[in-house]
């Protein structure tokens, strides 16, 4: 999967500019706000709607801006297809998706080009809250299982419906009706995590192995502190219906659901201690690319190709030895976009790279390598 034509038009400072990406490795260089990040944020949100970097999606505009545009032209298995993400902001930022004049749902739309993406911002997967972790094995659920998006949907939107209930005072029955949505969608949703987790498993152990990773094995392990981590759906959702009634004046008080799959987390350990307490800034900067590798192998196997993948500031609090495992592992593929503030760093790694120098939003095609050095 390729990105062939790419039109990026009032997001944040990248200047309107069409631009035709290479196959293989692109190595987007420049000074600090030149907008190197911003674009490789573009590709992501233009594949999965949401960015790499944390903020609110009205912070994607360019300042005092009201709507973006990204147009993409995507070659899956050869074949053109034009994907096209029109967003305004009004009280919320609402989206328009778009394959050719086909408008599409979010769920149609993130299976065309999913975008795999790897920042500095990745090391909350190790050392972050558990929502960033959720966020990441629910997206690797949805790739390999498109449904896992519908079902998250369905259970936010009845965990809401339920604590307005609950804060109404209405009658029990009425509360029942969606703890029982809240039971079957929950117990579907963690098979499908627990499912992606044993596949990440594996791929992990492999990718470490690659990256010489030399502090203890990591292990992963679903974390369900109500004790509703269950591989059986239809034994998980009785047992959460029943938590969730039990619970019901304590979620009253605490305006929400005290129980279920929004609460859990990947726990992730070396050597029986938690990651996040046993890493350097360093080791956990790579225990967190190896995640975000073994995902990307998972997603692979299951697409039968590779997806875009961009690498935003490639080169930090990753040392030398580190930094050219991690650019082995992304040669190869189809389209990689990778960024760094040190050429330098980077290119004697990187020497087929095609390169793109970034000055004030704009990207000045024709670079070479000698022009960065």
């Amino acid at each position: 999967m390729e990105i062939s034509k790419l039109l990026i038009s009032g997001f944040r400072n990248l200047v309107s500019q069409e631009l035709v990406p290479s196959s293989g490795v692109t190595l987007v260089v420049g000074r600090n706000g030149a907008g190197k990040s911003n674009l490789l944020e573009a590709v992501t949100v233009l594949g999965n709607l949401t960015s790499f970097r944390p903020g609110p999606p009205a912070g994607l505009l360019r300042w005092q801006g009201e709507s973006y545009t990204i147009v993409a032209t995507v070659k899956r298995d050869q074949t053109p297809v034009e994907l096209r993400h029109e967003a305004q902001l009004g009280h919320h930022l609402r989206r328009a998706l778009f394959r050719g004049a086909r408008r599409l749902t979010v769920g149609e739309y993130l299976q065309l080009c999913p975008v795999a993406a790897l920042s500095g911002f990745d090391r909350a997967l190790v050392t972050g809250a558990p929502e960033d972790r959720r966020r990441f094995l629910d997206r690797l659920a949805f790739h390999l299982h498109p449904e896992a998006l519908r079902l998250l949907q369905q259970y936010r939107r009845a965990l809401r419906q339920r604590a307005g209930l609950l804060a109404g005072g209405r009658p029990a029955v009425e509360v029942e009706a969606f703890e029982h949505v809240l039971a079957t969608t929950g117990a579907r949703l963690v098979e499908l995590r627990l499912a992606a987790m044993r596949q990440l498993t594996v791929a992990l152990e492999i990718e470490m192995g690659l990256l010489h990773w030399s502090p203890g094995r990591p292990q992963m392990r679903y974390h369900a502190p109500d004790g509703l981590g269950s591989p059986d759906a239809s034994s998980l959702a009785i047992r959460l219906q029943s938590a969730l009634a039990r619970s019901r004046r304590l979620d009253t008080q605490q305006r929400r659901a005290s129980v279920g799959p929004h609460r859990h987390d990947l726990a992730i350990t070396v050597g029986g201690v938690p990651a996040r307490e046993a890493l350097s800034a360093g080791q956990a900067k790579l225990l967190a690319v190896g995640l975000r590798l073994a995902a990307l192998a998972v997603v692979e196997e299951r697409l039968g190709g590779a997806p875009v993948v961009v690498f935003d500031d490639v080169d930090a609090e990753l040392d030398a030895g580190a930094l050219e495992r991690v650019l082995a592992r992304l040669h190869g593929r189809a389209q990689v976009l990778v960024s760094s503030a040190r050429p330098e760093l980077v290119l004697p790694f990187s020497t087929a790279a095609t390169v793109w120098r970034m000055e004030e939003g704009r990207v000045l095609v024709g670079e070479t390598e000698r022009s960065v050095e």
